[in-house]
């Protein structure tokens, strides 16, 4: 009976530690079958569907003076949008799809809002530099013996005043400061009780200076 009895208790002691080493087993054939169906590992986010290239340039004026604040905008044909702001030295960086057709916007206050296509290429870097120009025009108006002349009124009709008119007047040094919709032909007319009106049609572009004399009538 003592022979029996122990005989019984290796038997299960046998299948108990059977039991624990196939589950083991088969845990660890089950981590590496779930690891196989899944694709393995975590995902650390999606994967990027293009490859991103820099973007980097300078922008500057026509002087080669780095303009600091400027917004750089990268607009894909394909759909969305990636901007930066130059830094003090006019300098922008910033990281666009590769191999993509788009249009660049660069835009600043008191500056010519400039738009051009742009293939950002297959390179790791791409490089394009901006120089702007000032969306207004200076001046000064005097009379014939060269005295400023204050509150003279200037008009600046783009296209025959059909597509807006701006209007503005000098200051008590006979200087004047007007903003332009766009480089283009103004109808051009000033104006000062008892003075003949000047009229005269010319090409202006933003940054220009011109002054204008004025005669008695």
């Amino acid at each position: 009976m003592k022979i029996k009895r122990g005989l019984s208790v290796l038997v299960s002691a046998c299948f108990l530690c059977t039991s624990l080493a196939g589950t083991a087993q088969a845990s660890k054939w089950g981590d590496i079958l779930g690891s196989v169906f899944t694709g393995g590992g975590s995902s650390g986010g999606s994967s990027s569907s293009y490859k991103t290239v820099h973007l980097v340039g300078k922008i500057t004026d026509e002087d080669q003076v780095p303009i600091q604040g400027v917004s750089v905008v990268f607009e894909s044909e394909k759909g969305g949008s990636w901007s930066a702001h130059t830094d003090a030295s006019g300098n922008y960086r910033m990281n666009v799809p590769g191999a993509t057709n788009g249009t660049m916007v660069i835009s600043g206050t008191g500056w010519r809002t400039e738009r051009y296509h742009l293939y950002t290429s297959s390179d790791s870097e791409r490089v394009s530099n901006q120089q702007l120009h000032h969306d207004y025009i200076t001046g000064k108006v005097t009379d014939r013996y060269e005295n400023t002349m204050q509150w003279v009124k200037l008009t600046f009709e783009k296209n025959g005043g059909t597509a807006g008119v701006v209007t503005v007047y000098t200051d008590e040094n006979g200087n004047y400061k007007a903003t332009l919709p766009a480089d283009t032909n103004y109808w051009v007319v000033i104006s000062q009780n008892g003075y003949k009106t000047i009229r005269t049609n010319t090409y202006l572009v933003g940054g220009y200076t011109r002054n204008y004399t004025m005669y008695e009538e």
